[in-house]
């Protein structure tokens, strides 16, 4: 089967038919300012990993050279008469030429529906196929995504496809059940224990050190009751006490990295759904080795097939530059699939100050998820579901 592309600019548009149907090639139709040098070797860096022997031509018409589409579109059909067009992406010019040709002779159309993993036939037939364009093949893995959209995934804490702690859920459900009792005070707390580790001369389990300040016993009883830490002991400003395991000493001295994997965990939770997850991800602008590209950071991108979810955690304060952090991300590497989020425990400041982040996180279409220390992660994962398959949400979404 051949597949005859009009060339998007949305990168998982340019993939997801050859995903689905499994050409022996696919030609790329696009105008120069769209299929640019850069867009053309991302796709074909995406197909070399993914299907190498899928065969690639890319056809390039000048933006408004009518003439010139028609003609590009007529010598695809005089090669390969029995091609099949995608026609999701491209520009109006080609969309025009296009409708021309098909009102000239019966041409084979169809069109990809991205965010509901959907492949609708408009006019001939195509190959049977699976149910669902997406999930069968496990959708587009995050780096995956970032490369395609020109960019490079450098750095993640956590992700589905690679090797986790042991007893991850434990572990975190363990810590969780801590830090609902005092979300208020989790982030003092975590920077205490970090401090007694960075000073104590062992880096094992067990640290000891001379501390000016020390964690609120309230604390360490909630941490000794879940079984997080063990041998507590004070004499003078010496404080000693021994974590449960490596995992359990890197997220109670690093106090953002809990609320993170919770939302790690409702993502894992839906595995038929979200087919990816990477936690404190950094990802370069221009991709490569370059160290001087553009660098930023989101706490977590979600896969749902190819529909990205950007998610930003804040388990302290929520400053408004928070929504705009999320919504750069999402910006540069989603496209207009792409869904943002930021979810925390509580809004800080007045109660305007609140409403007006509130109505911020509204415009921006930025899901805002708070009092998640109050939510079941059944419910978390339920509302960054619905979020992912609706789109971009124009309402007010609190919790």
């Amino acid at each position: 089967m051949i597949i005859a592309e009009l060339f998007s600019a949305e990168p998982a548009e340019n993939v997801l038919a050859a995903l689905c149907l499994g050409p022996e090639r696919v030609i790329y139709l696009g105008s120069r300012s769209l299929m640019t040098d850069g867009r053309i070797a991302a796709t074909r860096a995406f197909f070399r990993a993914r299907r190498p022997e899928l065969r690639l031509s890319f056809l390039r018409v000048d933006d408004r050279d009518y003439s010139g589409a028609a003609a590009a579109i007529r010598d695809i059909l005089e090669k390969y008469p029995d091609c099949a067009f995608e026609m999701t992406g491209g520009s109006d010019l080609l969309l025009a030429a296009l409708g021309s040709a098909a009102a000239q002779k019966r041409l084979r159309l169809f069109e990809l529906d991205v965010r509901r993993q959907s492949l609708h036939t408009l006019r001939g037939e195509l190959p049977a196929r699976k149910e669902g364009l997406i999930r069968p093949l496990r959708g587009i893995r995050a780096g995956e995504y970032i490369r395609l959209s020109g960019g490079e995934l450098t750095e993640s804490s956590y992700t589905l496809s690679g090797k986790l702690p042991e007893d991850l859920e434990k572990d975190v459900e363990d810590l969780w059940s801590v830090y609902v009792q005092d979300p208020g005070s989790w982030t003092k707390q975590c920077t205490l224990l970090a401090e007694l580790t960075a000073r104590s001369r062992s880096c094992g389990l067990t640290v000891s050190a001379s501390m000016p300040e020390k964690c609120e016993r309230s604390h360490i009883e909630r941490l000794e009751k879940a079984g997080l830490i063990s041998a507590y002991g004070e004499k003078g400003s010496i404080v000693t006490l021994t974590f449960r395991d490596q995992h359990v000493k890197r997220t109670l001295t690093r106090a953002g990295d809990l609320l993170e994997l919770w939302v790690f965990l409702a993502a894992r939770d839906e595995p038929a759904f979200f087919t990816d997850a990477v936690m404190g991800a950094k990802i370069s602008w221009s991709g490569g080795e370059d160290k001087r590209s553009t660098m930023n950071e989101i706490d977590g991108l979600l896969m749902h097939g190819a529909v990205p979810v950007y998610v930003s955690c804040k388990i302290g304060s929520v400053p408004k530059e928070a929504l705009y952090e999320v919504d750069s991300v999402a910006a540069r590497f989603g496209g207009s699939y792409a869904v943002k989020a930021l979810v925390c425990c509580r809004l800080s400041g007045s109660a305007s100050a609140r409403e007006a982040l509130r109505q911020r996180a509204r415009d921006m279409h930025i899901l805002l998820v708070e009092n998640v220390d109050e939510l079941p992660r059944s419910r978390l994962s339920a509302l960054l579901r619905r979020e992912a398959e609706e789109g971009p949400s124009v309402r007010l979404t609190t919790f």
